[in-house]
């Protein structure tokens, strides 16, 4: 090359390409590369340093992107023509690039042979910028002719994959957008730019935080966090710039990877939450509308206590029925309301264990007011839980019932003309018991809830009733105590019939009194609600079931964007750099050096590896959906399988470690090409998710052949491990295509065999990945 060449400086975050880049261009004469770099920072750097030509810019690095350096670099280099080298399709970046003083827009899908002309044809085609600058049109491909239908055909795999993953973009009911490391947006959706109002096209080429009304700063440090490794997914919440109405959205941001786990750009998924905020605005009214209900509430004394049953709020029925103000009451403990002979036995703090234990506990009781004076209250406690689960304090309604008491007491006087009404009831066991606790009466439903007749059962022990357990714990005597004390006692819990079956019920036992106020006894009144407990553990079956299956769904949907996100990806380079050095090699293999050439070489073998792999993997996945894979099983030597196996991936994986251990010499009836399949993709999976050296054996184990693959890794992470085998599952997001494991085991499972994962052990810390086989 001589002096008269254009001087370029090469900007982009991938090595590979700066070298491949760097050889055309030398090869071309067309060019002079006089400097390198991989951001936006160095770019206006050298700029300033060697003032070039051309400076070839890529658009998605670290630190500073592509759009973010280009005014630094026409400031420090004012004649500079820079034009823009990216990954991503155009879709409005071009016009973008022009607004901030680019001079051309290339996409890397350009073949690599023809950079440096079309590079040459814009730095002579075009003035140094002095004004407003103008974009250069890139001239179309030539027709390649027919000498490059083999390539095309090649290509056409990639392009139908692509075009699906277009389709799901562009179609998806959610806000989706590329973004660079730094928040540039490149591409953008329909329904993004439904949410931010404004056209998807127009949102191209803007920064990200100028939408976010004032969160800035919030999304600086959310991608921060992505570009140090700290974090794979952030989320940000924020207002919609410029909104008519106020608009909340959340935006997801997720980092996608290469091999290296080096962030390549953003992907975004943006949700419009305005009516989830509302409704939350709408329960924070709505609670603040019940507390002034409460307040104004006379008939009944409602508050709060805290978890140790110190009184924190009190209403106006509160101050009615007991006697004290708000200042004069809350602070101190509630037992002040209870007869001193319940404060000793500690009755106040049990009701609010029963509270916390049955989530409420009810009772009626006398009370104590202010001045002294006692009344009968009908008391509900119910624990408060917060969202968490955190148990904050009790709810206490109590109301003066000692009216109605008193009518009560009245209505007893009739109490024959209500024997005999009970005595018709036969949805409940309603029956007296003495003071000690038997049975003194008995109606129908007692007769059919139990199955004992009134001869059978009248002067037994009413803890007949009750399972053995609850018997051996005293629990029947219990509740009359609870009862005599309190005046009633309320449960429910399993009861025993007469044939040994048991159903469950609510009961109620009321201690009775006479006239004078001698306890004569207790009311007992049961209920069968077995069949409605049923139905209530059903409903709660199936709505964990429901919230498992969506869980499910949930993750299926996150696991396809992924991989369509990687595999979009994954496609993209390592074609474009096995095309360019095929092509390289070809032209210009005598005017390459040794360490050129077995650079372009070891590039175009992992490019090509990468690209079969990930093709092979699809069309079996393919086929598996289709039912359409078509084993042929024959008698095949176990030994010979895992000897093709381990040469095959030595050559792949030249340096690694890879060898066969202990190996039966045994036939299997299996597809050699579809088991060494199955065998490739455990070696690979060893090799790029642990660590070498990675050891195969293989073991009989009755009719089946087990096939053991060993790394040294640290094992699988135990958060992948249910769904190790399904489709699309990835341990890191990044490497691979989720498809290899599930491959694995649906051909293991076609031969008539299966395949597993064994945790790690002393003896195989990284884990063990087993495959069987049947015998022949």
């Amino acid at each position: 090359m001589g002096n008269n060449t254009a001087t370029v400086v090469l900007i982009d975050d991938s090595a590979e390409v700066r070298e491949l880049l760097k050889t055309q261009f030398r090869l071309s004469g067309l060019l002079t590369v006089v400097a390198d770099g991989s951001d936006g920072v160095e770019a206006i750097g050298l700029a300033h340093r060697h003032t070039p030509d051309l400076l070839l810019l890529d658009l998605s690095m670290p630190s500073m992107d592509g759009l973010d350096a280009l005014h630094g670099i026409l400031t420090v280099s004012p004649h500079t023509r820079v034009v823009i080298y990216t990954g991503f399709e155009s879709h409005g970046l071009a016009e973008r690039a022009l607004e901030l003083g680019a001079t051309a827009f290339l996409e890397k899908s350009v073949p690599i042979e023809q950079l440096a002309t079309r590079l040459t044809e814009i730095f002579e085609g075009s003035p140094a910028p002095t004004g407003p600058p103008t974009l250069q049109a890139v001239p179309d491909r030539p027709d390649p002719g027919p000498e490059a239908d083999e390539r095309d055909d090649d290509q056409s795999v990639l392009d139908e994959h692509l075009e699906q993953f277009r389709e799901v973009f562009e179609e998806a009911a959610i806000g989706m957008a590329t973004m660079t490391l730094t928040g540039t947006i490149v591409r953008a959706n329909r329904a993004l730019g439904d949410i931010l109002l404004r056209k998807h096209q127009d949102l191209v080429g803007l920064d990200y935080a100028a939408l976010t009304a004032g969160q800035g700063d919030s999304l600086a440090t959310a991608l921060d966090e992505i570009q140090m490794g700290v974090a794979d997914l952030v989320h940000l919440e924020h207002e919609v710039y410029g909104a008519p109405e106020t608009r909340h959205v959340r935006a997801s941001i997720a980092a996608v990877r290469d091999t290296a786990r080096q962030p390549l750009y953003l992907f975004l998924q943006v949700q419009d939450i305005t009516a989830q905020r509302a409704a939350e605005q709408r329960l924070r009214i709505s609670e603040e509308r019940f507390r002034l209900l409460v307040d104004a509430v006379e008939e009944y004394a409602i508050f709060m206590l805290s978890p140790e049953g110190i009184i924190v709020s009190w209403n106006a029925g509160a101050q009615r029925t007991k006697g004290y103000r708000a200042d004069e009451i809350i602070g101190r403990h509630f037992r002040t309301f209870y007869p001193i002979e319940q404060q000793e036995a500690r009755h106040p703090e049990y009701e609010l264990e029963r509270a916390i234990a049955d989530g409420h506990y009810s009772e009626e009781g006398w009370r104590i007011r202010k001045d002294g004076t006692s009344f009968w209250a009908h008391v509900l406690i119910t624990a408060v839980f917060d969202e968490a689960g955190q148990h904050v304090g009790f709810t206490k309604v109590t109301r003066d019932i000692t009216s109605t008491r008193e009518a009560t007491e009245a209505l007893r006087q009739s109490e024959e003309r209500f024997r005999l009404l009970v005595e018709a009831v036969g949805d409940y066991a309603i029956f007296m018991l003495d003071p000690d606790g038997h049975v003194v009466s008995w109606n129908s439903g007692a007769q059919r809830n139990t199955g004992y007749t009134s001869r059978e059962i009248i002067g037994q022990h009413f803890r007949i009733f009750y399972p053995p357990e609850s018997q051996a714990a005293h629990h029947p005597e219990h509740e009359l105590r609870v009862s005599l004390r309190d005046g009633r006692y309320e449960e429910e819990g399993w009861r025993v019939r007469e044939d040994g079956s048991h159903y469950w019920a609510h009961v109620v036992i009321t201690a009775v009194h006479n006239d004078v106020g001698h306890h004569i006894g207790f009311a007992k009144v049961t209920r069968d609600r077995t069949e409605q407990r049923l139905i209530e553990q059903e409903r709660e079956q199936t709505n964990i079931a429901l919230n498992e299956l969506n869980e499910r769904l949930q993750q299926a949907a996150a696991d396809q964007s992924q991989f369509l996100a990687v595999t979009a990806h994954e496609l993209r380079t390592p074609g474009a750099v096995l095309r360019g050095s095929a092509d390289t090699l070809s032209r210009h293999w005598a005017e390459l050096g040794d360490q050129e050439r077995t650079g372009l070489l070891e590039g175009m073998t992992s490019s090509a590896d990468r690209l079969g792999r990930l093709l092979n993997d699809l069309l079996t996945a393919s086929k598996l959906d289709a039912n359409a894979l078509n084993l042929r099983p024959v008698r095949t030597s176990v030994t010979a399988l895992i000897s093709t196996a381990v040469d095959n991936a030595r050559l792949a994986k030249k340096g690694v470690d890879i060898q066969a251990g202990d190996v039966a010499d045994v036939d299997v009836m299996v597809d050699p090409s579809r088991y060494g399949q199955v065998l490739d993709n455990l070696i690979g999976n060893a090799v790029v998710h642990g660590a070498p050296p990675v050891t195969l054996h293989a073991v009989v184990d009755g009719r089946t052949v087990q096939i053991r693959v060993h790394d040294s890794g640290d094992g699988v992470d135990a958060a992948i491990l249910p769904r190790l085998f399904e489709r699309f599952a990835t341990a890191d997001n990044v490497r691979g295509s989720g498809l290899g494991l599930f491959i694995v085991r649906e051909l293991a499972k076609a031969s008539g065999g299966d395949a597993y994962y064994e945790p790690a052990t002393d003896d195989s810390p990284g884990g063990t990945f087993v495959v069987t086989a049947p015998l022949a």
